[in-house]
């Protein structure tokens, strides 16, 4: 998908519906970004996610992708669309040499990135977008 497919499930889902949001991200367009999505039939977007090759903060020495802007319509959170956004991006990551995959992950997700594998690593830290409280998570790619 495109960025601005992300736009609409990003207000309302991960900046509490606020209509003046930025949407726009500082790299959603590098060339090395990829956007990843489900959508349903009638083509609607389900769920959505931001790739950029950024280094890990930890690790800085090895090929890296941020994971940001996960974000599932709330009828359909639990139903495995996030998941296979993982998956999916993951296999991306490794095909283009990444070591590491890491997020900043609210912490009502941090359940959701332990259980596909994600170590939570650093302390807790308060993000100036949304005001609330994050963990970095990273996934060992190789």
């Amino acid at each position: 998908i495109t960025a601005s497919d992300t736009h609409e499930l990003r207000r309302r889902v991960l900046r509490d519906d606020n209509p003046t949001a930025t949407l726009d991200w500082p790299g959603d367009h590098d060339v090395t970004t990829f956007h990843l999505g489900v959508r349903d039939t009638d083509g609607n977007v389900l769920a959505t996610s931001t790739w950029l090759a950024r280094p890990d903060p930890d690790r800085p020495d090895v090929p890296a992708t941020q994971l940001r802007g996960m974000a599932t319509e709330p009828a359909h959170a639990g139903t495995g669309l996030g998941s296979a956004l993982l998956t999916a991006g993951a296999a991306r990551c490794r095909e283009r040499g990444d070591a590491v995959l890491w997020a900043n992950a609210r912490f009502g997700a941090l359940d959701f990135y332990e259980r596909a594998g994600f170590r939570i690593v650093g302390p807790v830290f308060t993000t100036a977008d949304t005001g609330l409280p994050h963990r970095r998570v990273r996934l060992e790619l190789d």
